[in-house]
């Protein structure tokens, strides 16, 4: 992914969550245990993310392997998921409030709406029928039964620049956490 692309994500409905981590660093009040409780979920969140993109073959294929046979949206979850641990780490809920506000009122309808469209002209009826089957935020139990039966791919989850998530992710969580002492 070139620069111009990562700027291109930069938009006005991208902003405010990213000012959410630069003042839930900026107001952190953590303490040694709501760092470590807060980083469970932060590992809990990225593990999910690293899953999925280890799964995810963008523009090849529709992906329902993996987490995507319980939902269609694990990345999204998984940064949900990242969100909430950075503010138990941070101690601060007002944050996470208006980060869920944003996330859940802007940031995945916009993000649902461009993907469904794009998945829908790329593999017609056979992302319908995933579509209808599969929850987008919260997994179902059972497997989608017509899931495609991919192996996790390490050569996937760096082809997915998720390395680079991490690494941003760990940062944010060290700037949390040297505040606690």
């Amino acid at each position: 992914m070139t620069w111009e692309d990562k700027l291109e994500k930069i938009t006005s409905k991208t902003v405010p969550l990213y000012a959410m981590i630069v003042l839930l660093v900026i107001f952190a009040n953590p303490t040694f245990t709501s760092c470590m409780f807060g980083f469970i979920f932060v590992i809990a969140g990225e593990s999910l993310r690293f899953w999925a993109t280890g799964h995810l073959r963008k523009n090849e294929e529709l992906t329902t392997s993996g987490p995507y046979a319980h939902l269609q949206s694990p990345l999204y979850l998984g940064t949900f998921i990242i969100g909430t641990g950075m503010c138990i780490m941070s101690r601060n809920p007002v944050i996470w409030v208006l980060m869920s506000i944003i996330f859940f009122a802007t940031y995945v309808p916009r993000k649902q709406e461009r993907e469904w469209g794009r998945l829908e002209r790329m593999f017609g009826e056979e992302f319908l029928k995933y579509k209808n089957a599969v929850p987008y935020f919260f997994p179902r139990m059972e497997p989608y039964p017509e899931g495609a039966k991919h192996l996790w791919s390490f050569a996937m989850t760096i082809e997915n620049t998720e390395h680079q998530t991490a690494i941003v992710v760990m940062l944010i969580s060290f700037f949390i956490f040297i505040q606690a002492f």
